[in-house]
């Protein structure tokens, strides 16, 4: 009976053992065949292009991988939003390159190797396979050209605020930098996600105001108010020597305005300091504008001939350049003076019926303003080259103060804020011709402005005095803007 169970028990062991083996056959089979079926997919850890593609077959990874890159690439540009398609460029995958490289990988391994990686379920390693694309860099660059051209925002230039006559400064503009945004793109292109760029910009400065902006703003302001006779502008910038002109050569009856040529040829002639009558008499010719103060001063010119003093400033006028500026008599005489030629009043486009007693023209005058500041800044400029040594720093400073003592609240000092300082000498014609001629130190900049106003028929005041304030306050505000 014993012998009988040992037997039956041996059997069944027996009978358990082949099936265990069979069913660990059955199982190495199934797990082969599904092997087969892996190993014909990419591995686990498989990445093309930034893509995992582990699972995947060459065909179906391909698909993958064109539909992801065909995706548009978002392009900001300041506050725009638009899109780049990758076909508008040529955009193209190298598929085969890609897939064929993973592929090696797949393959590198020996099948049997690879299965018993696969029976004990080790995590293989992961293997990258780098983008490789190409697209057409000419493309991109037509399209960034053709995003500049419809997007880039200028600088606006300064306009006058309406009303104030003061200069609204100018906006900064911007551009598209094309160089720098064609390689944040092409990154973008080479990653399947995050395909959002922001274009780089380029701010440009805003439009500053220059010099041709102000004398555009003078032109558009004269023409508004349909002036009929002639507005002549001389402006230097006492910084930077720019100048602004507008009608300066034209010919104008010198006015009180040549006091200031007197007086300075008057210092030319003193040795030392004047003596207190002399004194007196050259502050009434400049501060009170006194024509009996400026014969004397021109008799003293001409060792007590007026004429002659006359003569004598004329020609150290012409030392100076003042090729326009002339006195061929003194002030008030009653006889015709001999005729006068210049090149200012011989034009034949525009005349002013000029003093032949004396004249003068805004640019002469802008350039005897800029020599007297020069030399009493620093003892320089045209007077030290004309005169060297006739001239002092002292001197010029003296007339510079004097200057600075015509007060008139109205003209050029009315188109400045009030303190202010103003050297100037303003002048009167016959009706006709009004002018303002000095130096304004202002805290954005000292400058030379010069205005004459001439009209045909009348200048009446209520015109032509606010015209002359509102100028040099476009001035002033160009200066200090």
């Amino acid at each position: 009976m014993s012998v009988i169970r040992q037997r039956r028990n041996t059997t069944l062991l027996e009978w358990t053992a082949i099936l265990l083996i069979l069913a660990s056959v059955v199982a190495l089979v199934l797990q082969l065949v599904s092997y087969q079926r892996v190993r014909a997919a990419f591995p686990s850890g498989m990445v093309i292009a930034g893509v995992p593609v582990d699972g995947l077959t060459l065909e179906q990874a391909a698909d993958t991988l064109s539909q992801i890159y065909a995706s548009p690439v978002e392009l900001h540009f300041q506050d725009t939003l638009f899109f780049l398609e990758p076909a508008e460029i040529s955009f193209r995958l190298g598929l085969e390159a890609m897939l064929a490289r993973a592929d090696t990988y797949r393959t590198d391994t020996s099948f049997w190797a690879g299965y018993w990686t696969y029976l004990w379920r080790r995590p293989g390693n992961p293997v990258l396979v780098s983008t490789v694309a190409e697209y057409s860099t000419g493309q991109l660059r037509a399209f960034l050209e053709d995003v500049a051209a419809r997007y880039d925002q200028p600088p606006t230039p300064a306009t006058m605020e309406p009303g104030s006559l003061r200069l609204r400064s100018g906006t900064t503009g911007y551009t598209l930098d094309i160089e720098s945004s064609l390689v944040v793109i092409d990154l973008a292109l080479r990653v399947p996600t995050n395909r959002r760029v922001m274009l780089t910009a380029r701010n440009s400065a805003s439009a500053v105001s220059t010099i041709d902006t102000l004398r555009n703003l003078v032109d558009s302001y004269v023409e508004h108010l349909d002036f009929e006779g002639i507005l002549s502008l001389a402006v230097v910038d006492l910084q930077t020597g720019e100048e602004l002109n507008i009608n300066e050569n034209v010919a104008y009856a010198g006015l009180s305005i040549m006091k200031i040529p007197i007086v300075l040829e008057m210092y030319r002639i003193l040795e030392y300091e004047p003596f207190p009558e002399i004194a007196r008499v050259i502050e009434g010719t400049i501060v009170q504008s006194s024509n009996l103060h400026a014969n004397i001063l021109l008799a003293e010119l001409g060792d007590g001939d007026m004429s002659i003093g006359v003569s004598v400033l004329s020609s150290n006028l012409q030392r100076l350049g003042l090729q326009d500026t002339f006195m061929a008599g003194y002030f008030d005489q009653d006889v015709q003076p001999p005729e006068v030629r210049t090149t200012a009043n011989q034009r034949t486009d525009i005349s002013t019926k000029p003093d032949p007693f004396m004249q003068t023209t805004p640019g002469d005058m802008a350039a005897l303003l800029t020599m007297l500041y020069q030399c009493a800044q620093h003892g320089g400029g045209g007077l030290a080259v004309a005169f060297s040594g006739e001239v002092t720093r002292a001197e010029c400073d003296a007339i510079i103060e004097m200057l600075g003592q015509n007060r008139t609240a109205t003209l050029i000092e009315a188109g400045v804020p009030e303190g202010t300082t103003v050297a100037h000498k303003h002048g009167f014609g016959s009706g006709d011709t009004i002018a303002d001629a000095g130096i304004v130190f202002s805290r954005g900049g000292d400058y030379v402005i010069v205005i004459y106003l001439w009209h045909p028929v009348y200048l009446e005041w209520e015109q032509s005095a606010p015209m002359v304030a509102n100028v040099s306050r476009m001035v002033y505000n160009y200066f200090n803007s």
